[in-house]
């Protein structure tokens, strides 16, 4: 068993020090282990989402998992440290589960949630990666990224998850641009049936987005009426999360 052990962790060294994705032959070559055995280490990885492959290449990375691990051992830059306390806050008072998100490529990874008092929810899957254009909280991800990161990502082929998933390039691109330019995003049904999300961008000291704070509920409770009310409180509230970062308005190159 500590052998078996020792092996998958030198994996995922593998993977970390590679700074890229790996293809079966190549984790073979450089952990001196049969294909058959690595490809059965792999899976069970997989299975709990310590490693990811990619559908297109085959090609491996590290997961989700270790994200999630990795960053509640370091608190990534004190960011769960300072969020928790600021989401209960706005699961209180929005009354809807809150979530903390980061990208992680190329996908949304929700880092912590917080639920709201009403009992009927929408269940977003907690800790999987979804694509980032699909859903507030990762499309305020993706609009803040960088126009090249933006380009590639669009030239990908989109997934489509419900009949509201955007995944025309052209309209996507612009949706993002006003996400950028209006602060939050607000979206309806775009990876769950039903679901309305909030969401607005976390920045650090220097201005970077690091993170999404929002809420999700049912859209037969988070109606058009109540809109504007629950974005200012996400809004608010995300960006008391940056400043307890370091963010600085005035210092800031934001337009």
């Amino acid at each position: 068993m500590i052998k078996s052990l020792k092996r998958a962790l030198g994996l995922l060294y593998i993977l970390g020090e590679s700074n890229k994705k790996c293809s079966l032959g190549e984790i073979s070559q450089l952990s001196e282990l049969p294909p058959s055995t690595v490809h059965r280490m792999l899976t069970t990885l997989k299975a709990e989402r310590f490693v990811s492959q990619d559908e297109q290449s085959s090609l491996y990375y590290l997961g989700p998992s270790l994200v999630t691990l990795g960053l509640k051992a370091s608190n990534y830059l004190d960011l769960r440290e300072f969020a928790l306390p600021i989401m209960e806050k706005l699961a209180e008072i929005t009354g809807e589960d809150t979530y903390l998100a980061i990208s992680n490529n190329g996908k949304g990874l929700f880092l912590e949630r917080i639920s709201g008092r009403h009992p009927l929810k929408i269940v977003d899957p907690f800790g999987t990666e979804v694509p980032l254009h699909c859903g507030a909280l990762r499309k305020v991800l993706l609009a803040n990224k960088t126009e090249d990161y933006i380009e590639d990502y669009l030239r990908k082929e989109l997934e489509i998850y419900t009949k509201n998933t955007v995944h025309d390039p052209e309209i996507l691109l612009k949706q993002l641009k006003k996400i950028r330019d209006d602060g939050f995003a607000l979206t309806l049904g775009e990876y769950i049936k039903d679901a309305v999300g909030i969401a607005a961008p976390i920045k650090d000291k220097y201005s970077k987005v690091v993170a999404s704070l929002g809420i999700i509920g049912p859209h037969t409770r988070l109606t058009k009426y109540k809109h504007a009310d629950l974005i200012d409180s996400v809004v608010s509230h995300a960006m008391e999360l940056s400043m307890a970062l370091g963010y600085h308005v005035d210092s800031s190159n934001d337009n």
